[in-house]
């Protein structure tokens, strides 16, 4: 266990304040001998950015999980998936798209989420990929696929994650931090955005569209 350890000076003596956490481990299983490079890096891009997520996302009482495990599976089907402290990326993808680091960056929110349901999915999913494309990526408002359609924020992912990005930028400074810990704690409703911003979620995402 590491242990930062802290002195509050006073009149009379040192108050010694312990701040310890578990270590991070994050075991690494790669099935594939010619992508254990990329395992390697991705696997040291994860721990770099563990800590970075759990502070973009905290939750008083919540405890992050800090053992978890990246598994480089073989196999020609799916893409990426997260299964409780599981992230599971798929072969084929990464033989193809072997610059796609970011896939293990939207897995790892999925593990630091922890949430006890993913509905709805578009909450879920959108926080990934708005940390993954706006935080990670660095990408602009402009790049956000946006559809032309009522509630088309169910759509999540990038869409879900542009329409976020621009809540933070424009509106509701500290709303997605709102939406996790809502989710982690089962208390969501679309009523946070009506009380963070005055305006119901569909009618924010008619803003959202007239802006773009």
């Amino acid at each position: 266990m590491n242990c930062n350890l802290a002195f509050i000076l006073t009149a009379s003596s040192f108050l010694p304040l312990a701040f310890c956490e578990p270590p991070l481990a994050i075991k690494l299983n790669c099935e594939v001998p010619a992508l254990q490079k990329w395992s390697e890096e991705t696997h040291a891009l994860l721990v770099r950015w563990h800590p970075r997520i759990s502070n973009l996302l905290p939750t008083d009482g919540f405890k992050v999980t800090r053992v978890f495990e990246l598994r480089i599976k073989k196999t020609q089907k799916g893409v990426g998936a997260t299964s409780g402290s599981t992230i599971t990326i798929s072969s084929h993808w990464i033989e193809k798209h072997p610059d796609d680091v970011g896939l293990a960056v939207h897995e790892l929110v999925h593990v630091i989420q922890a949430y006890p349901s993913a509905n709805p999915s578009w909450v879920t999913e959108g926080i990934a990929d708005y940390i993954r494309w706006a935080i990670f990526e660095g990408k602009p408002q402009s790049w956000f696929p946006l559809p032309d359609k009522p509630s088309g924020y169910k759509n999540g992912y990038r869409i879900a994650g542009g329409f976020l990005l621009w809540l933070e930028t424009d509106k509701a400074a500290g709303i997605v931090k709102k939406l996790n810990t809502a989710m982690r704690q089962k208390k969501y409703s679309d009523e946070i955005f009506k009380v963070s911003t005055g305006r119901s979620l569909d009618e924010l995402w008619n803003d959202y569209r007239g802006k773009k």
